[in-house]
């Protein structure tokens, strides 16, 4: 593991094991991101690795996103570090969390649409959203989730080139499943 990597897993750790409320660990995570990604050397390593080392591949686990690389999870289960590889214009579905999130745009820029959900839940596949932002996070911009309906949102690389985020996620509140949000046709399913 790279130092920089490494430092910045051990400087989250003791962050985590503050169990603060989500939005003081947020405020406190988001310096930490930052200063992670002031840098990329650590990520080539990664790249690197994964490209020569095939341990590091067999230790990747299926997941519902295919550009998805697991790049750290701490051994008490208190965050999860994942980068995204988003193809040239590539989006991914609205869906929510399961836990909160630091969503850093790392290489090229990200755009992310939030949604709020209007209904009250109580239909099943029913789901009525609503934008509330939409913004282009430039290089080095960061973006926070929150868990379930707080953090419903849709990210997508409107460029020709590879963009990559890199995002933290916290201990997860909901384990097993996403919800998948289809706005025009307001249906919501459970994607395991």
């Amino acid at each position: 593991m790279h130092n920089d990597f490494e430092k910045f897993c051990h400087r989250f750790q003791e962050l985590t094991e503050k169990n603060e409320k989500i939005s003081v660990t947020l405020e406190k995570g988001i310096p930490i991101v930052q200063e992670l990604i002031s840098s990329d050397l650590w990520f080539r390593d990664f790249l690197k690795e994964a490209l020569i080392e095939r341990s590091w591949l067999k230790q990747q686990q299926p997941t519902l996103w295919p550009n998805e690389l697991t790049l750290y999870r701490s051994p008490d289960q208190s965050f999860l570090v994942l980068a995204y590889i988003w193809e040239p214009f590539s989006a991914d579905t609205i869906h929510d969390h399961g836990s909160w999130g630091i969503v850093a745009s790392f290489i090229n820029d990200i755009k992310e649409v939030k949604f709020r959900r209007q209904d009250d839940g109580t239909v099943a596949g029913y789901a009525e959203l609503e934008e509330t932002v939409a913004r282009v996070l430039k290089s080095g911009e960061i973006t926070c989730v929150l868990p379930l309906n707080a953090g419903i949102h849709r990210m997508e690389n409107l460029s020709g080139e590879i963009a990559v985020t890199l995002n933290v996620y916290g201990r997860t509140v909901r384990r097993g499943y996403l919800n998948f949000f289809d706005r025009e046709r307001k249906t919501v399913k459970r994607v395991y």
